[in-house]
């Protein structure tokens, strides 16, 4: 293949879509046009990319032609989208894993590699499972892994550009000594609180995020494993943070397991003061920042440790980075 690519971003302009478009300007692709779709909602909107401008396009474009299109929308419009792409042999990278949910798919995650026969549908893991799964993978391979218990903090981008201004709004009521408004995105308030699950529980108290996140990362890291995980809404705008606990095969070192993350692809080992690892430092990073890596008392080979991230950017860079390895391999 050679000459510009021509991609196209459905969701585009969303926090995701915006997220890819930015990483997609920096990265070393020669793109010679974007193909930028959304709602209704942005009918009239323009984008600019590299100098140029282009415009929002409401109405579902003709793919065939497209060398890639990045899926950044919710899971309807993502699969729509998804078939379309198929039908019309355009390579397809589902940004947002709002496939990852299908058992015939893979989970694709640049820094793993992607070897083996090229693929028409490359699904990257959500936000929360490409963190942990980043993290965790590098202390599996040095000392195997059988049981992780995370506590994921998510932010209000976790709705959207609609949960950002929800609590926005929301606070600015509080601060002013005013009634917010009636709660449609998340269902209940979220400003100046912290709410135990996101969404309904089923029958046995789990969420269906703590579900989809618990399965991707036995996915990512083998069936053996061996996971509970307790999503928190927490009222910042942007990021995600995990609070891990995990149980090794062989007894390691917290001092070799900052090494091991250290030396690890995505991840950056904070040696600074532990409030340096926070989510506001992260925000705008293609990277987890990982520390406060301790032994855990409760478990002879159990280790504590603490990971941030920019969600939406970690998974934009993990995208492109898919798409790129992709059009490297077929230059």
């Amino acid at each position: 293949m050679t000459g510009p690519l021509r991609i196209g971003v459905v969701g585009a302009t969303g926090g995701l879509g915006s997220e890819v478009l930015e990483v997609l300007s920096e990265s070393s692709l020669a793109i010679g046009e974007i193909v930028a779709v959304a709602t209704e909602r942005s009918f009239g909107h323009d984008i600019e990319f590299q100098g140029k401008v282009y415009p929002v396009l409401s109405e579902p474009p003709a793919l065939r032609g497209l060398d890639c299109v990045f899926l950044c929308a919710p899971a309807e419009v993502s699969r729509e989208y998804a078939r379309e792409a198929l039908r019309a042999e355009v390579l397809c990278v589902d940004a947002a894993g709002a496939l990852a949910g299908s058992p015939d798919v893979a989970l694709r995650v640049a820094a793993f590699g992607t070897a083996g026969e090229p693929e028409p549908l490359l699904v990257a893991p959500s936000g929360p499972v490409l963190a942990l799964g980043l993290t965790l993978r590098p202390i599996q391979e040095a000392a195997g892994l059988r049981r992780v218990v995370a506590t994921c903090l998510d932010a209000a981008s976790v709705g959207g550009r609609g949960g950002i201004e929800t609590l926005y709004k929301e606070s600015i009521a509080l601060f002013n000594q005013e009634e917010p408004e009636e709660p449609e995105v998340f269902g209940r308030p979220v400003a100046f609180d912290c709410l135990p699950a996101l969404g309904e529980v089923d029958a046995a108290g789990a969420s269906a995020r703590e579900c989809a996140t618990a399965d991707g990362l036995i996915r990512l890291l083998g069936e053996d494993l061996r996971v509970g995980l307790t999503h928190l809404q927490i009222p910042t705008f942007v990021g995600f943070g995990a609070s891990v606990a995990l149980e090794t095969e062989r007894v390691l070192d917290p001092a070799l397991a900052e090494g091991v993350l250290g030396k690890a692809a995505g991840l950056e080992r904070w040696d600074d003061a532990p409030d340096g690892i926070t989510l506001r430092a992260a925000a705008g990073r293609d990277v987890v920042l990982a520390g406060r890596v301790r032994r855990d008392p409760s478990a002879e080979a159990g280790l504590l440790l603490w990971l941030a991230c920019d969600p939406l950017r970690l998974a934009a860079a993990n995208a492109v980075a898919l798409a790129a390895a992709r059009f490297g391999r077929l230059h």
